[in-house]
């Protein structure tokens, strides 16, 4: 748990999603991170019981054993609200810090190359599948369960079409997964490795762990259930 004695750098390394809080607030996570959260806030002024509120916000809540009997326009809400969002906030920090790394560190750990190169790939891979979901899938799915409204015919015809897809570029996602993992040695950062580096594969393992989650949803409860309740339909 995050606490004003909690060292900056820890922070930042422990939950990255933190580090946009500092970069705005211009509190040195990086070559300054061994200081406290409250010294570091005292440096340059700022109320640490604010500074830890904002911190705290980024911490998010899962609830996924309601969602077997959720309404599924809820589900769906739920996985475009926390799980996309995520995954675009996430890309967008991890690009970042990828940029940094390569910069600073390439020349030592050629690896970050060939890293950066399997993170771009993974990261247009999972802007068009979320783009397809919430522009054709989900619309689609909430009409469906509409009660006293019957769904339209899709235009992909069977949902178990898009489905399919939808599963497919899952898999997809889990071996660029595998791949990133396996460069990054289970996301061990080199010894010599400074906080943004640290920072940069913990941000990684969070990306990872949060689509676990996402696809666990989608793959698991979602799909099943929209399915089910197509065939329904008259």
């Amino acid at each position: 748990m995050i606490t004003a004695e909690t060292p900056v750098r820890d922070i930042a390394v422990q939950v990255p999603n933190t580090i946009p809080v500092f970069e705005e607030l211009r509190i040195d996570y990086c070559c300054g991170g061994q200081h406290t959260l409250a010294e570091a806030c005292a440096k340059i002024n700022l109320s640490v019981d604010s500074v830890l509120d904002q911190l705290r916000q980024e911490e998010q809540d899962t609830q996924e054993d309601i969602w077997e009997s959720a309404p599924l326009a809820e589900l769906v809400d739920h996985i475009v609200l926390n799980h996309h969002a995520f995954t675009r906030e996430q890309l967008g920090l991890i690009q970042n810090l990828a940029a940094k790394v390569e910069r600073r560190h390439g020349s030592v750990h050629p690896e970050i190359v060939s890293l950066n190169a399997a993170i771009a790939a993974l990261a247009s891979e999972l802007i068009s599948h979320t783009g397809c979901e919430e522009g054709i899938l989900f619309p689609y799915i909430k009409h469906l369960e509409k009660s006293g409204d019957p769904a339209p015919s899709p235009v992909f015809g069977n949902i178990k079409h898009p489905v399919s897809h939808m599963m497919s570029d899952h898999d997809k996602t889990g071996d660029e997964l595998q791949k990133i993992r396996a460069i990054t040695n289970d996301y061990q950062a080199p010894t010599d490795a400074c906080t943004t580096f640290q920072a940069f594969y913990r941000a990684l393992e969070d990306l990872e762990t949060d689509l676990h989650r996402h696809i666990h949803l989608e793959n698991n409860i979602l799909f099943p259930r929209a399915i089910a309740l197509a065939h329904e339909q008259p």
